[in-house]
């Protein structure tokens, strides 16, 4: 089996600022409160989910990948 990841987003500090949507559309949101949220972690490749995180002004996203 592959290397599986874990997507974290700190609601304390989103800003929703949506750069994580723009890169990985398949795999952020919005909630009801305007913060990024994780609707499917294998909506979108590894690399452009990695793009969002890295791409968030504020580094409210931090990727864990599970070796198996």
């Amino acid at each position: 089996m592959g290397n599986r990841i874990r997507i974290y987003v700190d609601k304390n500090k989103c800003i929703g600022s949506t750069t994580c949507i723009y890169y990985a559309a398949q795999t952020f949101t919005l909630d009801s409160e305007g913060k990024s949220t994780v609707v499917n972690v294998d909506g979108n490749d590894s690399n452009r989910i990695q793009e969002a995180a890295d791409s968030c002004p504020i580094n409210a996203i931090t990727i864990v990948k599970d070796e198996q």
